[in-house]
């Protein structure tokens, strides 16, 4: 099945916003690889401000770095991905969504769908 992984993560270096994103990636990458899925994209949207102030682990984010991957893999990876990042302490929030590919051949992203 297709998931879509809609992902902030900390920004701990302003200089270096893209450090922190590129290490969770890999990270999530290597957990699906290794399970036996396949990821198709990954799409960096860089750092953005937050909507709203989010705690966590006693600090306080106003900004964070998005980014969306998408890959192929059995339900019980999702939820075991899922599950790991909301325990990660470098992840601000984290939410997937599940296409249908037989209405579909090709979905994209949902940045995709948005600009079409």
């Amino acid at each position: 099945m297709y998931y879509e992984l809609f992902a902030i993560a900390r920004i701990t270096d302003p200089l270096h916003v893209t450090k922190e994103a590129t290490k969770i990636a890999s990270t999530v990458g290597k957990l699906i690889l290794n399970n036996r899925g396949v990821i198709r994209d990954i799409t960096s949207l860089g750092a953005r401000p937050l909507p709203k102030i989010v705690s966590r682990e006693q600090e306080r984010h106003f900004q964070g770095y998005n980014f969306i991957i998408g890959f192929d893999s059995s339900s019980n990876v999702q939820a075991q991905l899922l599950r790991t990042l909301r325990k990660d302490p470098r992840i601000l929030r984290a939410s997937m969504k599940k296409h249908d590919l037989t209405k579909s051949l090709n979905p994209g992203t949902s940045l995709e769908q948005a600009l079409r």
